[in-house]
């Protein structure tokens, strides 16, 4: 499972997988983006394996396991 792309509506982060799936999760759940400017937030790396998201301008990390967090309401972008 690999993240393929990443992209922000104004309430919520959405990761693509390899496997087609898409995975919506509120901003919120983030305070670094949450507090970002939309324009910081698209300034983002996904790394050589596809499992972690970098913003070096945020200083802020996320691994695509982080984006299962069990403990929230999972989100499924209906596209």
């Amino acid at each position: 499972m690999k993240a393929i792309k990443v992209w922000f509506d104004n309430e919520n982060m959405y990761v693509q997988l390899d496997s087609g799936h898409i995975i919506g999760n509120p901003i919120s759940w983030f305070a670094r983006l949450a507090n970002a400017k939309p324009e910081q937030r698209l300034k983002f790396e996904i790394d050589q394996w596809g499992e972690g998201l970098h913003w070096e301008e945020l200083d802020e990390d996320l691994s695509l396991e982080s984006l299962f967090d069990f403990k929230h309401e999972l989100n499924y972008a209906k596209i």
